[in-house]
């Protein structure tokens, strides 16, 4: 019905007014000037009519019922120069064939935007974009790891180093002091969730970790207004791309790989000391705390004189257990009709911490078909499941298996004799080899994701689609404290459950109209109008007091203490319009407005309009530079634009209660003050970049600079007392961030049997805070923590602001810091309550970074390797005060570098004197703690060889190729005193749990 429907539609818009006119037909070929291959695909439209067709896969194209007379007909097809014709129809058929000559435009600078396919070309916004020959092979447990270092303008660091845990991408810096910071996921078109599991002081799960690298084709980073303002409110911190495998016309190919490997520390940490150490140092701070003794004077009653225990050793897995594999089976082929994509993926990784384990197993089927000649659905379905066994993270160190390589004392035996675990610590720490054996900290996740569209070719130059994405996800957690030890004894076991059901659906419709008004001017419209619509069920339980050892459930323990359960949702509505404008196919415009609705804002300050606009020019359609030959493209684009941030909690708008319960009665209390004038945070964003190729495409290149301003922030203002509450959420502040992005790739050598290209891109960023809110005196606020601006007018997000060490008195072994002397100098003092503090220069994020690629192909063996660096920041060590300290915390690991301290006068050592009881608060919060951050790491080193297709024949295989790949082989840190990854996340704290894995992983993988 539909169909006959529409072809009326047609025959009355298109062909009645035509019935009393002598008619036609066009038909020809439209082929390849250099190969004379038929182009399948290409556009052959009659602009006066505006009637057209696209070529078989043979080339071949018709258009039937033309009117007699003389027109225009303009060919064109993606990397090839278009071309007009004047043709004269009558009667019968015209025969015009077509050749058309490739132009500087690559053939495969097809980007995706997540709002359909654009040619990068002819685009104005921001996208920088990694393949799947970039990720497939890279055994990672989420795609962030994989962007790290080819993605231009985007910071990429780890929340921890538990396989699983999610990756915290930061596109352009930080763009907000109080709302959400990271960029929208979108897949196959439509956006996805990327919740955490986490907050119950476990290791994090990461929502992307459910996808296969393998079932990725391409992963597209969208920056700046003209990209990112389409998704409104949602794009303010950029937008990630991600791409499924689809499936191609022609005999099924079947996939199969193999990957195994083994992983260790990217980097090893500070060396810890020996139990003589601990003992000397117990010994000189005990004596220097009574003048009456000597070290040799001194009695140790905590050592046997003969324990000392490595605990790295005990903490971390043998190499040949720290093991990860990885297999996967696809195939993929089709018809002219239906073509299809399917996988199975299973991936198992050990973390080098003892108990940290993480196991995939997802499956994907694609399918594309075409009902008919005008209408085609594709349904994309992913189901995966994860498992990750974590560790205690949170503030539960003790139990951490990384903070007990430092914290667990040299002097304690990991074991008894009878090889039992040691379970009396001398400082009351925890024996994480214990728990995490008996204790259980484990996260699931199940997922399904699909996603169905279909598209009807109403006529040549105008589509509808709708597309409906169902995101469904299932998360679960179990926590399990044995009645035996640690956090659970004193409560005789404690267990609890969660759940958390999610249900996420996008329905999006789109309608496109290409319109050629002729041969140098062409339209491309759409109109999108897309639904959101999220709903979720938390359920959690929680007792103590297990029946036995070994009983993890809820209905084993004998004292229920808490249940919880609630239910939330939000939904987005939104209107999209886009455009793009061609003239001559060198002036090109790229206009996007977006209406948008948002449950999390009242219904007066709901709606929101965000917009773009973008001009290009390339100049070398130009006819004064047609003759510069090494010159292939040179493009001039700029943009600006707005868009929004509302990644604020829900229902923050609205004044709420909370419940709880008094005297075994259940009370009411007011539990928000809301804010019914509470609306999004704001963006503008400008940029300006000029693109090129030359030398016959070997070298090709950009630069752009952009400056973005948030305002409108949201803020979370302490309010007095007096109003009974702590904070309400506004739209105050605003803070910029601006920079230059420059990539540049060349093809050094370009043989048909060596091939060498090398490649890099450099950020450099600049962050500040411009304007927060007025306090009751009319003063802008200054949030302040001991070591940071948090957010203070004038400087960084997070800027360093602490007292500043001036290093130990040679004479006195007294710590000393440095205080202004009153005449614009500065001077040092002993007394830490005295000090002055400073802007120490920077936060944690890199002034400048980026990456260096290279690949090298000769005769069947490639080499490849990318170096990752990072510039202008500093990272403080939290550990430091137990760790470097002049006795304060004596019953603890200590760094190797705290045996270098002060003896005696004139030495000039690192640390202070140790006095049992500590020496006038030598480890305080200052810079004494803070490093450089600078570093460079060899990201991924990957070596492999492509069998010969004629020893392959025999075998029945297509291709086969065998690979060495490393990752994290190398790291240089410029500060010669920072011993811990210098990879840290947006806080810029150092994490001896977050810290990034080195591997080495073997793999083949084949076709046939």
């Amino acid at each position: 019905m539909l169909k006959k429907l529409l072809t009326l539609i047609t025959l009355y818009l298109m062909t009645v007014p035509m019935l009393y006119a002598q008619t036609g037909s066009i038909t020809g070929t439209v082929i390849d000037s250099k190969s004379g291959e038929g182009l399948p695909g290409a556009n052959v439209a009659i602009t006066e009519i505006n009637r057209g067709a696209s070529t078989d896969a043979d080339g071949r194209y018709t258009i039937t019922n033309v009117p007699s007379g003389t027109y225009t007909l303009r060919i064109s097809f993606i990397g090839y120069k278009s071309q007009s014709r004047e043709v004269q129809v009558g009667a019968g058929k015209t025969v015009v064939n077509i050749q058309l000559k490739p132009s500087s435009l690559s053939l495969d600078e097809m980007v995706v935007t997540g709002y359909g396919e654009v040619e990068k070309d002819k685009y104005t916004g921001s996208i920088s974009s990694v393949s799947s020959e970039d990720i497939e092979d890279i055994p990672s447990t989420s795609i962030g790891q994989s962007l790290k270092g080819n993605i231009a303008g985007a910071n990429i660091s780890a929340s921890s180093g538990t396989p699983g845990s999610p990756q915290q991408i930061r596109i352009r810096g930080i763009s907000s002091i109080n709302a959400g910071t990271s960029p929208l996921y979108v897949i196959d078109g439509t956006p996805v969730n990327n919740y955490s599991s986490g907050g119950d002081g476990s290791s994090p799960l990461g929502a992307l970790s459910n996808l296969s690298a393998s079932d990725i084709e391409s992963v597209n980073v969208l920056k700046g207004a003209a990209a990112t303002a389409p998704y409104g409110a949602r794009g303010a911190n950029g937008v990630v791309v991600i791409e499924t495998k689809e499936g191609k016309a022609g005999d099924v190919t079947y996939s199969v790989s193999s990957q195994v490997g083994f992983s260790r520390p990217a980097v090893p940490g500070p060396g810890t000391i020996t139990g003589e150490q601990w003992d000397q140092f117990y010994r000189e701070a005990v004596a220097n705390a009574d003048p009456n003794k000597t070290p040799s004077q001194v009695d140790n009653p905590y050592w046997d004189g003969k324990t000392s225990t490595n605990w790295r050793d005990v903490y971390l897995r043998d190499r040949s257990k720290a093991m990860q594999q990885k297999y996967s089976l696809s195939a993929r082929g089709g018809n002219d009709q239906t073509t299809f994509y399917s996988s199975l993926d299973y991936f198992d990784k050990k973390g080098v911490a003892i108990g940290a384990e993480f196991d995939r197993i997802s499956g994907k089927l694609n399918v594309s078909h075409k009902l008919d000649d005008w209408i085609t659905i594709d349904n994309k379905l992913t189901g995966s499941f994860v498992e990750q066994n974590g560790m205690t993270e949170g503030s539960a160190y003790f139990a951490n298996p990384m903070a007990g390589i430092f914290f667990n004392m040299p002097i304690d035996a990991a074991y008894n004799n009878d090889g039992s675990y040691n379970l009396v610590m001398t400082n009351n720490h925890y024996n994480a080899a214990y728990i995490q054996e008996n204790h259980i900290n484990r996260k699931r996740n199940y997922r399904l994701l699909n996603n169905t569209k279909v598209e009807a070719q109403i006529l040549d130059n105008f589509s509808f689609s709708t597309r409906f994405n169902i995101d469904l996800n299932l998360r679960e957690g179990k926590s399990y404290r044995d009645p035996v030890y640690g956090g659970g004894a004193s409560l005789n076991g404690t267990v609890s459950d969660w759940t958390d059901r999610i249900f996420n659906y996008v329905w999006q419709n789109t309608l496109r109209y290409n319109w050629t008004l002729n041969e140098n001017n062409a339209l491309d419209i759409r109109a999108i109008a897309e639904s959101q619509k999220n709903k979720a069920r938390y359920l959690s339980g929680y007792g103590t007091g297990v029946a036995a050892e070994g009983l993890v459930n809820l209905n084993t323990v004998a004292n229920p203490q808490d249940v919880a359960s609630s239910t939330y949702d939000w939904s987005v509505q939104s209107f999209v319009g886009l455009v793009n404008y061609s003239y001559k196919d060198k002036y090109i415009l790229d206009a996007s407005f977006r209406r948008e609705g948002n449950s999390r804002f009242s219904k007066q300050e709901r709606w929101g309009n965000f917009w773009s606009l973008g001009a290009g020019y390339i100049l070398t359609e130009e006819a004064f530079l047609q003759n510069v030959s090494w010159l292939d493209f040179l493009k001039l684009r700029a943009s600006y634009g707005k868009t929004g941030n509302a990644s604020i909690g829900l229902n923050q708008y609205q004044a709420t209660v909370g419940f709880g319960s008094y005297n075994g009665q259940s009370d009411i209390l007011p539990s928000a003050l809301g804010n019914k004038n509470l609306t999004w945070e704001n963006k503008k964003s400008a940029e300006a970049a000029v693109e090129f190729r030359v030398l016959n495409n070997r070298l090709d290149g950009s630069a752009t600079f952009f400056r973005e301003n948030s305002y409108n922030m949201l803020f979370s203002v302490p309010l007095s007392r007096t109003s009974g509450h702590n904070s309400q959420t506004q739209n105050l502040g605003k803070l910029y961030n601006q920079g230059v992005e420059l990539t540049l790739n060349a093809d050094i050598i370009r043989e048909e049997n060596f091939t060498w290209n090398l490649g890099g891109n450099f950020t450099t960023l600049k962050n500040e805070v411009t304007e927060l809110p007025e306090d009751p005196n009319g003063n802008a606020r200054e949030i302040t923590s001991s070591t940071q601006y948090t957010a203070v007018e004038g400087y960084e997000v997070g800027a360093w602001y602490m007292k500043e060490w001036a290093g130990v008195d040679p004479a006195t072994g007294d710590p000393l810091w440095y205080i202004n002397d009153g005449n614009g100098g500065r001077t040092t003092t002993n007394n830490y309550n005295k000090a002055d503090s400073y802007y120490q220069g920077g936060n944690a994020q890199p002034t400048s970074f980026g990456g260096l690629n290279t690949q090298i192909n000769v005769f069947g063996f490639s080499v490849s390797a990318n170096l990752y660096y990072a510039f202008g920041h500093k990272v403080y060590d939290t550990w430091g005060l137990y760790m470097e300290n002049g006795g304060d915390l004596l019953f603890y690991g200590r760094y190797e570098s705290q045996m270098d301290y002060w003896k005696k006068p004139g030495d000039h050592a690192k640390n202070p004197r140790p006095i049992l009881g500590g020496n006038k608060n030598s480890n305080a919060v200052s810079s004494r703690y803070l490093y450089d951050g600078d570093y460079l790491r060899l990201k991924t080193l990957s070596i492999g060889y492509n069998i010969p297709v004629e020893y392959l024949q025999n075998l029945g295989l297509k291709s086969a190729k065998v690979y060495f790949l490393g990752q994290n082989l190398w790291t240089y840190t410029y500060d010669e005193d920072l011993k811990y990854d210098p990879n840290v996340n947006s806080s810029g704290f150092l994490n001896f749990l977050g810290a990034p894995q080195k591997s080495i992983t073997f793999g083949i993988k084949a076709e046939f």
